[in-house]
């Protein structure tokens, strides 16, 4: 979808926000946290679930620091899109829209993932997510 259309259907602007900017950013670092002790390989489907949040209440920091809010999570990837083209490539915009579908397939139909799923994608989603809390905190300020 489109970050114009986004805007027209599914993103409201409710001016900046720095305190929700900076109380997402707090969970998603409390989220990342919890899965660094207590993942593993056992559960791939949660631990994609859980880095998908992470990433998700990433953007919608970003999103809080620059005065809207998103009613749907393919909106918060056109926002990176738009906002930061020159921060995230097409490969990674793409990535995070498979990683979107796949999280929506495991929470709405009970999808199974391939066991090696996180071991192939594990290092570029922590390059994403530390992408994405540098960007917070740099623009937090």
């Amino acid at each position: 979808m489109r970050w114009e259309d986004c805007l027209e259907y599914k993103v409201k602007n409710i001016g900046k926000n720095l305190e929700q900017a900076k109380a997402l950013l707090k969970l998603a670092k409390k989220r990342l946290e919890f899965v660094e002790k207590h993942g593993g390989d056992e559960f791939p489907q949660l631990l994609v679930e859980f880095y998908y949040e992470v990433i998700k209440e990433l953007i919608s920091s970003l999103l809080s620091i620059h005065g809207y809010k998103s009613y749907s999570h393919e909106c918060l990837i056109s926002f990176l899109d738009e906002y930061y083209p020159n921060e995230f490539d097409e490969s990674e915009i793409h990535f995070l829209d498979s990683m979107r579908k796949l999280r929506n397939d495991i929470q709405y139909r009970g999808r199974d993932i391939a066991d090696d799923y996180l071991k192939r994608n594990s290092e570029r989603i922590n390059k994403i997510i530390k992408k994405l809390v540098r960007i917070v905190e740099r623009e937090i300020q």
